[in-house]
């Protein structure tokens, strides 16, 4: 993949959209591309994080044993907590069709970070996001209980 279409896919995806061509240039250049095929398990719940994954083509389910937690496609990201924390993962992340997926390490990632503040706040937003529609989910599902004990 050329260095262009990794910074095109940046630029449209939530965390990165607001950052600056020069920046995105940065980043895309600690992108390492990697083909995944259909049924492959790219980390397990429990596993070390280190990195994370924008989905350049294809699915990925991200799930807790057999319970589903997200169906992800092109131009999202996911893994992106390990990226700031290197906490064990919280979830697993298997490929539901054939993928190209770019990889961001964590320490390559630290120090283009260091020069862009926009790079966080990004991170920030899309965590945010996850957050209020995980919320969001737990309130529908506690109505349903409770409708279910009238």
């Amino acid at each position: 993949m050329l260095l262009i279409e990794k910074i095109l896919l940046l630029k449209n995806s939530d965390i990165f959209k607001y950052c600056k061509e020069t920046d995105l240039m940065d980043i895309a250049s600690i992108c390492n591309e990697n083909h995944v095929e259909q049924g492959v398990t790219i980390f397990s719940k429990g596993d070390p994080g280190n990195c994370m994954y924008f989905i350049y083509s294809g699915k990925v389910s991200i799930h807790d044993e057999e319970h589903p937690l997200a169906m992800l496609s092109d131009n999202e990201i996911f893994g992106e907590l390990s990226v700031l924390d290197s906490e064990p993962r919280s979830a697993s992340a298997t490929t539901l069709s054939d993928c190209i997926l770019l990889e961001i390490e964590q320490e390559a990632f630290y120090d283009v970070m260091a020069t862009n503040p926009d790079i966080l706040k990004g991170i920030m937003r899309t965590l945010c996001k996850r957050l209020r529609e995980q919320d969001r989910v737990t309130v529908e599902m506690q109505k349903i209980v409770q409708e279910r004990k009238l």
